[in-house]
């Protein structure tokens, strides 16, 4: 294809755009370099080539009809808006998105890969160190303890949870490794930060972090569970039952999690491949079928805290159609300062879609993270005719 073939396209302004990767013409034109045979967007951070070898053309299919192949780099045939379209800032969301769903949560005091979090991301390990080096100046690792310990002060300065819970759920494996880890960055314990805000009330609570300890058994019990992949509207689902009650329920593609919080919660799982129940069968497919009362009949069971089950018990309670915010749903659980703790323990829900966290939204109105998905979440609240 000739430039004249097009006169909007002027060679020479289109040239001088490409030259300062001009923001503003990014989708308007597409690059097609003779001497590599590649296409790219005029905001490339590849090298610029001499304007002797290059053309210029309005869609990238007529790029491709020309017999140029895509840039790896900027990827010019990605939808505008997409995650590849918008970069390595893109993946860097992304990145945070699955950090704060327990990505790079401890499980049983073992330390999840930053190689394990680039595979669910479809990126390498150096390229995630790369992309975190280069847009928040620390690595992976890091900004997840970070993250951690911000939930954690949040949590120990609320009150409402022993701090034996703190650390699960601020996402860690284990409460030695939490003391630890506080220590070494706040140069005090979470019991004598709790101490020092809450004065003698702390006490009490590090009564029944003890009593908690003492009661808690000492040998985990190895649970063998029945995993179901079941097709939906939204995309398979990985469905873990005990034979009869449902006990995770996720999205095929976020299996990493579903096994991180069953680990979090039951210690040793073998899961087995098997048939779900015919009546959480029947009750899914009616579900989406709009049927949409009929996930209140469905039996669960968790594990978890005492006060996360008090989370998810309440999300079940939320009508159909409506939704809520964590500050509401702290106040019905009767602990009004509590928001930051029902956002974590809403986050670390097992069961989804029969656990309704998709129905928790932002005080705003604005949809807040889903471990799903936020795509999936609003197709959710659509389909149950919910008003934000």
């Amino acid at each position: 294809m000739d430039p004249a073939l097009d006169p909007a396209l002027d060679p020479a302004v289109c040239y001088a755009a490409m030259t300062v990767r001009d923001p503003a013409a990014d989708g308007a034109f597409f690059v097609c370099v003779r001497t590599t045979g590649i296409f790219c967007r005029p905001v490339c951070p590849a090298r610029t080539p001499f304007a002797k070898n290059v053309m210029f053309v309005r869609t990238s299919g007529e790029a491709v009809a020309e017999g140029y192949r895509a840039c790896k780099r900027c990827r010019p045939d990605a939808a505008p808006g997409s995650a590849a379209w918008t970069g390595t800032a893109a993946s860097v969301r992304r990145a945070l998105d699955l950090i704060d769903a327990g990505g790079l949560d401890e499980v049983a005091g073992v330390r999840v890969g930053v190689e394990a979090f680039g595979d669910k991301l479809g990126l390498g390990e150096r390229q995630v160190r790369r992309l975190f080096g280069k847009h928040l100046g620390a690595p992976p690792v890091a900004v997840a303890q970070a993250k951690r310990l911000a939930a954690a002060v949040a949590l120990i300065d609320a009150g409402e949870l022993p701090l034996g819970e703190v650390a699960l759920a601020a996402g860690f494996g284990s409460v030695r490794r939490f003391n630890e880890l506080y220590r070494a960055v706040h140069g005090e314990t979470p019991a004598a930060r709790r101490a020092r805000v809450h004065g003698s009330s702390a006490h009490r609570v590090r009564v029944h972090d003890k009593l908690a300890r003492r009661t808690r058994p000492t040998k985990e019990t190895p649970m063998r569970l029945t995993l179901t992949r079941h097709p939906t509207p939204v995309g398979d689902l990985l469905v873990v039952t005990d034979g009869e009650t449902l006990r995770a329920l996720d999205f095929t593609d976020y299996e990493a999690r579903m096994r991180t919080l069953l680990a979090r919660h039951y210690g040793a799982v073998t899961l087995v491949d098997g048939p779900l129940p015919a009546e959480i069968a029947a009750a899914l497919d009616a579900y989406f079928a709009g049927d949409l009362a009929a996930l209140d009949a469905v039996s669960v069971a968790t594990g978890g805290s005492d006060f996360q089950r008090a989370v998810w018990s309440a999300l079940r309670a939320i009508p159909v159609g409506t939704t809520t915010g964590y500050g509401a749903l702290a106040a019905a659980l009767g602990k009004p300062g509590a928001a930051r703790a029902v956002g974590l323990a809403n986050g670390a829900n097992p069961i989804g879609i029969v656990v309704p966290c998709h129905r928790v939204i932002g005080a705003d109105g604005t949809l807040t993270g889903y471990a799903g998905g936020v795509e999936r979440k609003a197709w959710l609240l659509r389909h149950e005719g919910a008003r934000r």
